[in-house]
């Protein structure tokens, strides 16, 4: 299992959601001759390549001191399903790949959690608790119940929006693959790394489309500051099953 090594020697075990599959391993023919050790036990789990770059953007983001602290500290909020997620994630991982300071261009911290108590007045003793809380981090935290996202999505963005039914559900529909990303600290000893895309984009510094949902300006919208914020970025352009098809006609 991969290991996060903090400040002061203490490490945190890391896992990795969706759990990738192990490798396969070949039988080996039995041996002919005694070694001096034992082989390995049959089905004994080897870190994967998924949980060792996990491992490498999960060390990257915990250099950013503030997503630190808010991971440290969210379990005081007593929520069960809860994730940091986005861009201060992922943007700390494209600031250090590109020599600049772990915090540098990142506007908001963003926190989704799940409760069954979807109404406003829930989500605002949530939302103040965690002000107390973090009253001392100089950065935006933004603090949201995914089980209230349907009521006020349609008005704002103009796109209709399911109910969810945990919090990762909300990470699955960000209109860029590298925005896909979650961390929590559960207890003492684990951290947890939510990637349903996988991390490929996050450490490549790539921007790809995710069309979970019809949000094409959004994300033009959003890789436009990008581009302009950390200049080595890769950015794919959204383009839909319908200008495929304008695109082929004679």
């Amino acid at each position: 299992m991969v290991h996060i090594f903090l400040a002061g020697g203490r490490s945190l075990r890391l896992r990795l959601f969706p759990r990738p599959k192990a490798p396969s391993r070949k039988r080996k023919a039995p041996p002919t001759s005694l070694s001096l050790f034992d082989d390995p036990v049959e089905g004994e789990i080897f870190d994967t390549p998924a949980e060792k770059l996990a491992g490498k953007v999960a060390e990257l983001c915990l250099l950013n001191r503030n997503n630190s602290e808010i991971l440290q500290r969210m379990p005081q909020l007593g929520l069960r399903d809860w994730w940091l997620v986005s861009g201060c994630l992922f943007q700390t991982v494209w600031n250090l790949r590109s020599g600049r300071p772990a915090e540098k261009g990142i506007r908001d911290y963003d926190l989704c959690y799940f409760s069954e108590d979807a109404t406003w007045e829930a989500e605002d003793v949530v939302i103040r608790d965690a002000a107390k809380l973090f009253a001392d981090l100089p950065v935006n935290i933004q603090v949201r119940n995914q089980a209230r996202v349907h009521l006020w999505f349609p008005e704002k963005f103009g796109v209709a929006y399911p109910p969810l039914t945990t919090a990762g559900e909300g990470v699955l529909r960000y209109p860029c693959a590298a925005q896909a990303i979650g961390l929590r600290r559960t207890g003492e000893e684990f951290l947890d790394v939510y990637a349903p895309y996988g991390l490929g984009d996050v450490w490549d510094l790539v921007a790809r489309p995710n069309r979970a949902l019809p949000l094409a300006p959004f994300y033009a919208e959003k890789t436009a500051r990008w581009q302009k914020e950390w200049e080595k970025i890769i950015v794919y352009q959204w383009i839909d099953e319908d200008e495929k098809s304008r695109s082929k006609a004679p």
